[in-house]
């Protein structure tokens, strides 16, 4: 319940808050979302026929196999959507247009992969637009000039028509217990550590990274995990051979050791370190890189390390408190802390969540600005970056396969910097502000497995110093990965 490195058999790529907060019920502690085991079967009867076709679309994955010691899931990933800033009528109109392929198995009893490649066209809002912009990648043989923009939990963008993106990406990982008590997974998977809607540790709102990840069980209560990531800045390295400069690549080495003090209380600590990997030419870390002992990072000259507290309490079977804290060194601006509550079923299907965040001004910044705490220009933490104070509520509640979601984000920013944890050019003007994001969704699920929805959505975004926006959508999507508006 710590993390998301779980301990389910089957590997699994799907992050949406739909299957997140199915995750954290109480009443579902350790209940996966469930895949269907069961494949067309033969029937000469046609009302048997038409009832399998309907069960097979509204309620499994598009194709299955089901084989001796293998089982196999395919699935389109679709998200068309259509939209409009109301209070902005002659402005451009807003789109995503995203296909892809998701397939997730089991091989055997101990393995397990899952694999999605998505591509995307979209014309976003205007605070999506300049937020994506200001985290594009850099040119540093071109006077530092910064062009393209990097989608929260999407990718590296190229311009497409007038105002809009053309990205893709890729993810794949799979999961190997040799024994009971050991993983091993491999792939590039996003992961998110903590029971909230946010993370200040590690959240899946960044780009996809390479990561070798193994945790060993013991003691029945005690586990203890280390993850290799190599991370990257958007900035061309200055020496190269090639058409463009590649990128410039650091790595993290992240420890966590985690503690069921009782059935319904789990504590967790863990230190996440990042290392430099040279700025002209690729240079591996040092072999103590790859110990999976914490605190080696400290070793190196140039260091950036996060250390933090994870716990999450369970009362009854409909309230689950959870807390994060975490510091990168002795000073307020270098803490952050997380306090929430979750309850569920207080009316039938539903769930009532409050969570408060505290972020320093300087918690994720190195010294060295490529050492700071990001992912392709993206903070690797919460998606604003450092510098807040956030209020979240939300409530959501299902009426069969009917859906209705009311979000309400509140920012207090004091002396914010959006740009300061860039790798260069990182110089701005410190701001204040309030900002309110409310959002309200409705929609029917069509498909629960793979969380495919007809929805229609509305979002008010209200700050001090840039212009109130009303934006409305309708769509069609399946909602397998989580894609983050509210920053």
């Amino acid at each position: 319940m710590l993390i998301a490195f779980s301990t389910h058999a089957q590997e699994t790529l799907v992050g949406h808050s739909f299957f997140r907060d199915h995750d954290q019920n109480p009443a579902f502690a350790d209940d996966k979302p469930s895949i269907c085991d069961v494949g067309f079967q033969k029937d000469t009867t046609k009302a048997s026929f038409l009832k399998k076709l309907k069960q097979h679309f509204f309620d499994q994955y598009l194709f299955e196999v089901h084989e001796k010691n293998v089982n196999l899931y395919i699935s389109p990933v679709v998200n068309f959507q259509l939209g409009q800033n109301w209070l902005d009528s002659d402005g451009p109109s807003l789109f995503q247009n995203t296909r892809g392929l998701y397939v997730n198995g089991e091989l055997l009893k101990n393995f397990s992969f899952s694999s999605a490649f998505v591509e995307n066209q979209a014309r976003f809002s205007e605070y999506e637009t300049n937020f994506i912009t200001n985290h594009g990648e850099f040119y540093p043989n071109a006077s530092s000039i910064q062009q393209n923009g990097v989608v929260p939990g999407g990718g590296r963008t190229k311009p497409f028509k007038d105002g809009g993106y053309d990205y893709a990406y890729a993810i794949g990982s799979f999961l190997y217990k040799p024994i009971e008590n050991l993983e091993i997974r491999v792939g590039n998977a996003p992961s998110f550590i903590g029971s909230g809607y946010r993370s200040l540790i590690l959240s899946d709102n960044s780009y996809q990274a390479p990561s070798l990840d193994v945790k060993y069980s013991f003691l029945k209560k005690w586990s203890y995990g280390a993850r290799r990531t190599r991370l990257f800045n958007l900035i061309r390295k200055n020496a190269f051979s090639t058409v463009e400069g590649y990128y410039q690549p650091k790595a993290s080495a992240l420890h966590y050791i985690t503690y069921d003090v009782t059935p319904k209380v789990t504590i967790g600590f863990f230190e996440n370190a990042i290392w430099s990997m040279g700025d002209t030419i690729t240079e591996k870390p040092t072999g103590l890189y790859y110990a999976p002992i914490p605190f080696l990072g400290l070793l190196q000259s140039e260091n950036f390390s996060l250390y933090g507290f994870d716990a999450t309490e369970t009362v009854g079977e409909k309230v689950r408190f959870y807390q994060q804290f975490v510091l990168s060194g002795f000073k307020s601006q270098n803490m952050g802390f997380q306090l929430g509550v979750r309850f569920y079923d207080l009316l039938p299907n539903s769930m009532l969540q409050f969570e408060y965040n505290k972020v320093g001004t300087d918690l994720y910044t190195a010294e060295a600005p490529n050492m700071s705490y990001t992912h392709y220009n993206l903070p690797l933490a919460h998606p604003k970056g450092q510098g807040f104070d956030e209020l979240i509520v939300r409530a959501n509640i299902s009426i069969k396969r009917f859906y209705g979601e009311s979000k309400t984000v509140c920012y207090w920013l004091k002396n914010y910097n959006e740009r300061i944890l860039l790798p260069m050019n990182n110089e701005s003007v410190e701001i204040e502000d309030v900002i309110v994001h409310q959002q309200f969704e409705l929609g029917y699920r069509i498909n629960p497995k793979i969380n495919f929805c007809f929805f229609g959505r509305a979002v008010l975004r209200v700050s001090d110093i840039e212009p109130t926006q009303l934006l409305l959508h309708v769509g069609l999507s399946t909602n397998l990965f989580n894609s983050y508006n509210d920053y």
